[in-house]
């Protein structure tokens, strides 16, 4: 188990401290994206869908589609912003920057690599959740969303165990894709699927989307958020998602790291 020790070594957080830097040289323009992105996605679908929709019906009570929507977007935050940063930024660091070149050089081993990379990505949801989160508050201040926005803080930790989970996946398509322009594979055949069929955007009623949901953690995820911040149920969906992250940790981790060692090592 060394390489789920390696997760809290200095190693792997010297890894984390070098992308936060480096993202923060450039917090000005990485900010922007997180900060307008929920706000058009609600005009587009709170505003626009909404105004054919209205209201619908979750967990047997009327709610207004934009509440429906608000903690959804949180949801999509986590898994977009995770499968991005461990799909092409870290092939890019990889790959283009040799960033792990100059890296293993060091007293980094690969291990430290794979989980600064997925401890990063988690983080760095969480970050844009807060951006998100900030925006959320603010609509509800103003009177266009009624949510329970004292809860908000709550979702972060959620929100970095899922992150930590996706780029874990993320990571294993990084492993074996030969080029960048080979990440639309993955990207159009599972991550966009994944994201819009999650409940993240409207409610699934297809027998077979929900029985596919129920082993897929952003789903669960969306429903974690929605019962803390509209209210409704919790617990199970909250004891399903961290279940599911902890397996695809366990396993794809693991995976990554032998997958990368001969990718990268030769091994």
């Amino acid at each position: 188990m060394s390489w789920l020790a390696a997760a809290l070594e200095w190693q792997s957080r010297a890894v984390v401290a070098r992308h936060l830097r480096v993202y923060l040289r450039n917090w000005h323009t990485a900010f922007l994206p997180p900060a307008v992105e929920p706000v058009t996605m609600l005009v587009a679908f709170g505003v626009g869908l909404g105004g054919y929709v209205g209201s619908l019906t979750w967990q047997g009570r009327p709610i207004e589609y934009m509440n429906y929507v608000a903690p959804g977007l949180l949801a999509y935050a986590t898994f977009m912003t995770a499968i991005f940063q461990s799909l092409f930024a870290a092939f890019i660091r990889m790959r283009y920057q040799r960033t792990w070149e100059g890296q293993l050089t060091t007293q980094v081993e690969l291990t430290h690599v794979v989980w600064g990379e997925v401890l990063w990505a988690g983080l760095l949801a969480t970050m844009y959740v807060v951006i998100v989160a900030a925006v959320l508050t603010a609509l509800h201040l103003t009177g266009v969303l009624d949510i329970r926005a004292g809860w908000l803080p709550a979702l972060l930790p959620i929100a970095f165990v899922a992150g930590c989970a996706f780029a874990a996946l993320g990571l294993c398509f990084t492993a074996f894709v030969p080029t960048i322009d080979h990440m639309n594979l993955p990207m159009f055949l599972l991550v966009l699927p994944m994201g819009l069929l999650s409940s993240t955007y409207f409610p699934l009623e297809h027998p077979a989307l929900i029985a596919l949901n129920l082993v897929n953690p952003l789903y669960h995820l969306a429903q974690v958020f929605r019962g803390i911040l509209i209210g409704g149920p919790v617990v199970a969906h909250l004891v399903s998602v961290t279940a599911l992250s902890a397996l695809m940790l366990g396993v794809l981790v693991p995976l990554d790291l032998r997958l990368l060692r001969r990718r990268v090592l030769g091994d």
